[in-house]
């Protein structure tokens, strides 16, 4: 009888082979009908091993659940049972990179730390079937995981962004470019006929890739406190460079087109101008919000996004009275609206080097189109740049670098919806 350990090597061996004809495909070869029949034949040798090997593990478990100690005419032996490790959102993302960094990129020996050390069978069978992949690929539900915690961290998404399945890495949506007018005729008379303007928006994957230093000190470590501080270390990261796609950068450089690039193209810009002082500014906020309104966008849900400079500029402004101008601002809303910060937006543009930016939009317009995968590996010899762009080599501070790849793309459905405050010195 196969041992489980056997069982799992020839899941591993299977999984290769089926990889391996996934990719002729993916290379534009047609499958012969020999080779669909073998891939075929993999597949439910595969189904059929995951299924054994499911009943061997409930098997272990059970048995470990009523073990009971050997009697023994002294003292008698306490058998100690490895519970299973809690689950948490985000706790599959994490314990993979912590495997994989406690096994430096050896999959069979990161599956085994999953199972022992980490005791998660579900990460373990994951990190299992990516052998032979060329990284350990993290599930799609995993990967939904990552961006449903990313939410909350990335103005744009928090803001409403829809999130989208990029199938297969490219998509393409239609888009309302002008709008089907109406008109009331007199008896006899001809209706001219209009329809409205489509056109596409085109979204095509953008890989993005986020390096995750560790401390060696750390690696073989397993524990909620210990993931987590890997696990926001990486959200945060690619929060800050989510943001940063999806609101200023230009579409060149493998980078997605963002909304300032959108809507200085659409001429959707209005620079402040004047003093800043209390009329002024409230009458330019206004301005924006009348020029959301008069593009017929449908104000499903409208926003800011600010920097940190104007958000506090704005949060801390007074009347002649000293009440605050906006107090609407402590339950995160700006004059009826919801608001949010982030550094992604410099305060260090124009001539002055003093300006900044204000991002006003139904954010419902706007497309994240997630391919649904990530990829994890990782190096003891990587060197990569910190926050202030300095280069470090992780082998000279001792450090292992987890590199996480993803795929998405930002696209917008209604140009004419978004509304770029430019100028804005305060």
């Amino acid at each position: 009888m196969s041992n489980i350990n056997e069982l799992r090597r020839q899941r591993a061996d299977l999984n290769t082979q089926v990889q391996a004809l996934a990719k002729l495909e993916a290379d534009g070869a047609q499958l012969t009908a020999q080779q669909l029949e073998s891939f075929a034949s993999l597949e439910a040798d595969f189904d059929g091993l995951t299924q054994q090997i499911n009943r061997m593990e409930k098997a272990e478990k059970m048995a470990g659940q009523h073990a009971a100690p050997v009697q023994a005419s002294s003292v008698a032996p306490v058998i100690h049972v490895k519970t299973e490790a809690s689950k948490y959102k985000g706790s599959a993302a994490a314990r993979t990179i912590m495997a994989i960094a406690a096994s430096k990129g050896d999959l069979n020996l990161a599956a085994n730390f999953a199972r022992n050390e980490i005791r998660d069978n579900d990460v373990a069978m994951a990190i299992e079937t990516s052998v032979g992949s060329g990284g350990s690929l993290i599930p799609t539900n995993t990967a939904n995981e990552v961006i449903e915690l990313l939410r909350p961290k990335t103005v744009v998404l928090a803001l409403g962004a829809q999130s989208i399945n990029l199938v297969n890495g490219n998509m393409t949506l239609p888009r309302l470019a002008g709008g089907a007018t109406t008109a009331y005729v007199g008896e006899g008379s001809d209706v001219n006929a209009t329809e409205s303007t489509l056109d596409d928006v085109k979204l095509s994957e953008k890989t993005m890739i986020t390096l995750v230093p560790l401390s060696n000190l750390l690696i073989g470590q397993s524990g909620i406190n210990v993931e987590n501080l890997v696990l926001n270390d990486m959200l945060n990261s690619m929060a800050v460079r989510t943001d940063k796609a999806g609101l200023r950068d230009d579409g060149t450089n493998g980078t997605p087109k963002g909304f300032k690039k959108i809507a200085t193209d659409a001429s959707r810009t209005v620079s402040f101008n004047g003093s800043a002082d209390l009329v002024t500014i409230d009458a330019y906020l206004d301005v924006l919000i009348l020029t959301l309104m008069n593009s017929n966008s449908m104000l499903v849900t409208p926003g800011w996004a600010l920097s940190p400079r104007t958000y506090m500029a704005l949060f801390g402004l007074r009347d002649g009275n000293g009440n605050k101008v906006y107090p609407e601002m402590q339950q995160g809303l700006l004059k009826g609206y919801p608001v949010k910060h982030t550094t992604t937006i410099p305060v260090n543009l124009g001539s002055g080097t003093n300006e900044t930016e204000i991002y006003f939009a139904d954010w419902n317009d706007v497309i994240f189109a997630d391919a649904g995968s990530m990829s994890v590996d990782f190096s003891k010899e990587a060197t990569y740049k910190d926050s202030s762009g300095n280069l470090i080599s992780a082998f000279a501070r001792n450090q292992s670098v987890i590199r996480v790849v993803a795929g998405h793309d930002f696209g917008f459905r209604h140009n004419e919806g978004l509304v770029l405050g430019t100028g804005v010195t305060w």
